[in-house]
């Protein structure tokens, strides 16, 4: 029993690691590193565009209204995109949520 919960947790661990590694990433989300050329640790609007979903939510993603998104704002923004994405894929309602506007399904 002493040994089998480290090796089960780091057996976990592993897992998810190179299950993380292997996950699909869409061409479109370069990420932020890659997304802020200058190297200045915010995105501008003219950055972000190279994400087409980023682009679209700009204006609702810079919280603060400066004009740019810090990682914090970034981050945020699209953990929610990728959190709506995976439910998508697990609940099969993008055909749904497309019909109905983006809403709930109707009952």
């Amino acid at each position: 029993m002493r040994v089998a919960k480290p090796l089960l947790i780091g057996a976990s661990a592993l897992a998810l690691a190179v299950g993380y590694a292997f996950a699909d990433k869409p061409a479109n989300d370069p990420g932020f590193n890659a997304l802020d050329k200058n190297n200045d640790g915010y995105l501008s609007r003219t950055e972000a565009a190279a994400n087409p979903f980023l682009a679209k939510n700009f204006k609702k993603a810079d919280k603060d209204g400066d004009g740019k998104l810090s990682r914090t704002e970034y981050l945020t923004v699209m953990t929610k995109k990728d959190l709506h994405t995976a439910k998508e894929k697990v609940t099969g309602n993008k055909d749904q949520n497309a019909a109905t506007g983006g809403t709930k399904p109707a009952k």
